[in-house]
């Protein structure tokens, strides 16, 4: 996979991230569940506010993003044009070679061993610390509205595939 796959709308993106494998630290899972963010017009949106999340929204397609809500972090891949605020979180994995919970955004992290040191990382420019790599797909995805968001865009910007067990909520 190149850069170029993450320079593109998030939606896009979080679509397409489905079925794809996450490998970290020898430990490998399938994607089964992402969400799509944008920049400031979004009302559930990092960007909204000035910071560093929003800062990181801005940079390069591929960044990893992470950072703690509830006492758990949660991991996302910018997207689109440097400069204009987008990004996809993974909420839910499917462990391929380990036991752990992956159906939740938290769960996942630390299943996997995500925290706040992959933060700003890219993932073209780490290989080995983090990875994803193409998987066969044959499976169906649903669309719905995003999780714990309140106002919530007119869109739906959840994506997941379909009757799997790993999803966080069907």
């Amino acid at each position: 996979m190149d850069k170029e796959f993450f320079v593109r709308d998030a939606e896009i993106v979080a679509k397409e991230l489905l079925g794809k494998v996450i490998c970290i630290n020898g430990k490998k899972a399938k994607i089964v569940e992402t969400e799509a963010y944008f920049g400031s017009e979004d009302p559930a949106s990092r960007a909204r506010q000035n910071g560093d999340l929003r800062r990181t929204m801005l940079m390069d397609a591929g960044t990893v993003l992470v950072y703690g809500v509830h006492n758990n972090w949660l991991i996302n891949f910018v997207t689109g044009e440097k400069g204009k605020a987008s990004a996809v979180l993974i909420r839910a994995v499917e462990p391929l070679n380990f036991k752990g919970k992956g159906n939740g955004p938290g769960l996942l992290t630390k299943a996997l061993g995500i925290d706040k040191k992959f933060h700003k990382k890219h993932i073209f420019n780490d290989k080995g610390y983090l990875d994803l790599r193409d998987r066969k797909k044959d499976f169906e995805i649903v669309k719905s509205f995003r999780i714990g968001v309140k106002n919530d865009l007119d869109r739906k910007l959840r994506f997941y595939v379909k009757d799997n067990e790993f999803v966080s909520r069907r």
